[in-house]
C-alpha cells in the first residue's frame, strides 16, 4: 500500500479532479461495464481490472471514492496492479503462479503488519477470517497511515488460492457510512465474485532457494536469511551435512541478497556452503580447513 496523501493536497485534488490529469472511475454505475467485468488477459492482470470496484460500490456503503490518481500494472512485480484514488482509497491485486507462493506472500504481509503495530505502539482491531469465499483474510487499521490522525484509514488483505487482494479505505467518511469492517469485507467480496476463477488454479511453480552446509560432525552455528522476508535465522549445534529449502517469492525486488554462514563445532575443521535456486547454484564455497564458511551473493529473482 502507498503512503497517504497530505490532507491539503487531498483537498486540492477534490476541487480539481485529480493529479496528473487522471479521470474518475469510468464505471460509476453499480453493474458491470459493457463486455462484463474485466478479467486477466493471457493470465496477466491489467489496469482495466481496477474497474472491478466502482464508485457505486463504495456509495452503497456510504463511502465517497474520490477521483483516481493512478491505475497501473506494477512493472517490477511479476503480476500485480495498483489502483490509487484521492485520499488513499486503494485497491491492489496480485496473482502468484501458485497458491503456495501466495500463501507465503499473504503471511509475510500479515507478519510485517503486526511488526509495525508493535514497533509504533499502534492500536489494533485486528480480525482474521472475515471474508466469505476466501482462504484467508485479515482486517485492521492501515499501519502506513498516520497513527494519531482523526482520519483513520483501514485495510483488508484477502487470499484465495494464488490471488491476493488488498484494499485500503480512506479515513474521510461519508455522513451515513457503514463501519469500516463492513465496507471492506463487502468490497473484497465483490472483487472475488467478479473474478470467480482467478487464483483457483496454479499456473506455474513456486521458486525454491536451498541453503546447504557441507562438512562432518556438527556446526556450532549456522546463520541464513529467508529469501522472501529477509528474516535472519540462527541455528545452534547442527548436525552436518545440513540443508534447508525455502520458498523464494518475487514481490518486485530488483535483487535479493542471499546469505549463509557456518561455524564448525571443531576448530579448523573443513566446512563449506552452497546456495542454489531451483537446483542451480548461485554461490558456493568448497569445504576448506578453517572451521568457517561464508556464501553471500545478490540474486535477481525470477519473474
Amino acid at each position: 500500500m502507498l503512503v497517504p496523501l497530505v490532507l491539503t493536497a487531498v483537498l486540492t485534488a477534490c476541487g480539481s479532479g485529480s493529479s496528473g490529469g487522471a479521470k474518475s472511475s469510468e464505471n460509476s454505475g453499480g453493474g458491470p461495464p459493457k463486455g462484463g467485468w474485466p478479467q486477466p488477459v493471457n493470465g496477466q492482470l491489467t489496469p482495466q481490472m481496477c474497474g472491478l470496484l466502482t464508485d457505486a460500490d463504495y456509495a452503497k456503503y456510504g463511502h465517497t471514492r474520490l477521483p483516481v490518481i493512478s491505475q497501473k500494472r506494477l512493472d517490477n512485480a511479476p503480476n500485480a496492479i495498483d489502483c490509487l484514488y484521492t485520499t488513499s482509497d486503494e485497491l491492489d491485486i496480485g496473482l502468484q503462479p501458485t497458491a503456495e507462493a501466495a500463501k507465503t506472500q499473504y503471511a509475510a504481509g500479515l507478519k510485517d503488519h503486526k511488526e509495525r503495530l508493535t514497533e509504533d505502539s499502534r492500536p489494533t482491531v485486528l480480525a482474521t477470517n472475515v471474508v466469505q469465499g476466501a482462504d484467508e483474510s485479515w482486517f485492521d487499521y492501515w499501519t502506513l497511515g498516520t497513527a494519531n490522525s482523526q482520519f483513520k484509514e483501514y485495510e483488508i488483505s484477502v487470499r484465495r488460492g494464488s490471488l491476493v487482494v488488498g484494499i485500503v479505505l480512506s479515513g474521510l467518511k461519508g455522513k451515513n457510512e457503514k463501519d469500516p469492517r463492513t465496507v471492506l469485507t463487502g468490497l473484497a467480496g465483490l472483487v472475488l465474485q467478479r473474478i470467480p476463477n482467478v487464483g483457483r488454479t496454479d499456473t506455474g511453480k513456486t521458486h525454491k532457494a536451498e541453503f546447504a552446509v557441507a562438512g562432518a560432525g556438527r556446526a556450532k552455528q549456522i546463520v541464513f536469511n529467508d529469501p522472501t522476508s529477509g528474516a535472519v535465522t540462527t541455528l545452534k549445534n547442527v548436525k552436518l551435512p545440513w540443508h534447508v529449502e525455502k520458498p523464494l517469492i518475487n514481490y518486485g525486488q530488483a535483487q535479493i541478497m542471499l546469505n549463509l554462514t557456518a561455524v564448525s563445532g571443531t576448530p579448523m575443521a573443513a566446512i563449506g556452503c552452497n546456495i542454489s535456486v531451483d537446483g542451480k547454484t548461485v554461490v558456493q564455497e568448497d569445504p576448506k580447513i578453517g572451521g568457517f564458511a561464508n556464501c553471500s551473493q545478490p540474486f535477481t529473482p525470477p519473474k
